[in-house]
């Protein structure tokens, strides 16, 4: 049986979009809004991203801050500081 290469393609790109939603990355991001409940809006590359979580150490968050961002496999999201 020979799969056409049009199957194969489609089969790649499912299997590379999978890995790359269950794996857990960081980027850069720029805060929209800061909340009163300890989390940000953010604009990632992906696209806006409403009350993430921010840590402790990032305790004066301000909008347009450029963060660093971290996103786990199940796809939490937190913001771990602002760069310098």
């Amino acid at each position: 049986m020979r799969l056409s290469k049009r199957l194969i393609d489609a089969v790649q790109r499912l299997a590379v979009q999978t890995v790359e939603q269950r794996g857990a990355s960081w980027g850069l991001a720029s805060v929209r809004a800061v909340n009163g409940d300890g989390t940000v809006n953010i604009s990632t590359a992906r696209g806006p991203v409403d009350r993430v979580r921010r840590l402790k150490s990032y305790s004066a968050p301000a909008v347009n801050d450029v963060v660093k961002v971290s996103r786990n496999a199940d796809g939490n999201w937190i913001v771990d500081g602002a760069l310098a």
